[in-house]
């Protein structure tokens, strides 16, 4: 009997993907390891899979979560805000994207902690949702982080010394 559970447990770890993710440069970071015990065991409804990389989380469906990015610094780009989180959200086009996202993805770097965090997701982790329904689920995680700077509108950002006319 032993020897059936045992088989069967190693046959169902087997169906379990592995999802190929780089390792960011402040991967050893403690707080990492923080945010990713507090990150959803599943999104989507799509389980947790195993990952090559320190700091990092995935779910089957390719979603992911990389601890230990070097801090952006401010940015024009598009800054939402969910749960009190500050994302920068990344265009498909930017050098900052990672190999393991495409087409049918987003990709969002937390903004004004450190370390930084990206979180890509796919369209089926989203599903019916919306992007920052996902990314709420996050929230809990990033907020073992105390912010040190925050997305600012247009209107509210300072006027460079030439704009004052």
């Amino acid at each position: 009997m032993k020897r059936l559970s045992i088989l069967t447990l190693l046959g169902l770890a087997a169906c379990t993907p592995t999802i190929g993710l780089d390792s960011t440069p402040h991967a050893s970071d403690p707080v990492c390891a923080q945010m990713l015990m507090a990150t959803p065991g599943e999104i989507g409804g799509y389980e947790r899979a195993k990952t090559t990389a320190q700091s990092t989380t995935a779910w089957q469906d390719g979603s992911s979560f990389r601890c230990g990015l070097d801090q952006p610094g401010p940015s024009t780009d598009r800054c939402i805000t969910v749960g009190g989180i500050d994302w920068l959200s990344l265009d498909a086009g930017d050098e900052r994207v990672p190999a393991n996202s495409g087409d049918g993805t987003w990709t969002f770097l937390s903004y004004g902690r450190t370390p930084t965090v990206e979180i890509v997701l796919t369209t089926e982790a989203v599903g019916a949702g919306t992007v920052t329904d996902v990314l709420a689920q996050f929230s809990s995680a990033l907020a073992l982080v105390e912010a040190d700077r925050e997305c600012l509108a247009l209107v509210d950002a300072p006027l460079a010394l030439d704009d004052q006319g």
